[in-house]
């Protein structure tokens, strides 16, 4: 009788392991779900035109230096690396009144929204055509210091008469 049981014992192990091993030979098919999101640069950026912007002076014969046309505040960023801000002209750093123009001289930044004159020396605009603005700029996450922009210009003492006019786009990035 115990050699029955053992057989019994044995034969029942052998039958729970072949439907465990086949059991696994019987599973579904499995399917991946690949997950995927972009958190958005965070870069705000207030631009503050200055009184001047809209009524420059533009008497025939004079030469302006200096002139805050803007203040830059508010610039943020979540990035690790910083931001950057670019400079570019729609006008190609003219002011123009139909064929007519008068070209900037100089374009220049200081440190702070309320500054009253430029710091650093004025450098030609098309200098900004491939390189940000030096002191409007941060190498970590935060905030970015304020900056004030100036330019300069000579008007001809034969400048043709008109209202002349021109723009200056700002745009901040990621480093």
């Amino acid at each position: 009788m115990i050699k029955v049981h053992r057989i019994l014992l044995a034969s029942s192990l052998a039958a729970t392991a072949s439907l465990m091993i086949n059991a696994a030979a019987f599973a579904g098919s499995t399917a991946t779900v690949n997950l995927s999101g972009t958190v958005p640069a965070a870069l705000p950026i207030t631009l503050s035109p200055a009184p001047d912007a809209g009524s420059l002076p533009l008497t025939p014969g004079n030469a302006y230096t200096g002139i805050k046309i803007a203040a830059i505040s508010g610039l943020l960023t979540n990035s690790g690396n910083g931001l950057k801000v670019t400079v570019t002209s729609a006008s190609n750093w003219r002011l123009v009144s139909g064929s007519n123009f008068i070209e900037f001289g100089g374009l220049g930044e200081a440190l702070g929204a309320d500054a009253t004159s430029s710091n650093a020396s004025m450098r030609s605009p098309s200098y900004y055509d491939s390189n940000p603005l030096q002191l409007t700029r941060s190498s970590s996450a935060g905030v970015a210091p304020a900056s004030s922009i100036f330019i300069s210009f000579t008007i001809p003492p034969n400048q043709a008469a008109g209202t002349y006019t021109g723009s200056i786009t700002f745009t901040a990035y990621d480093n």
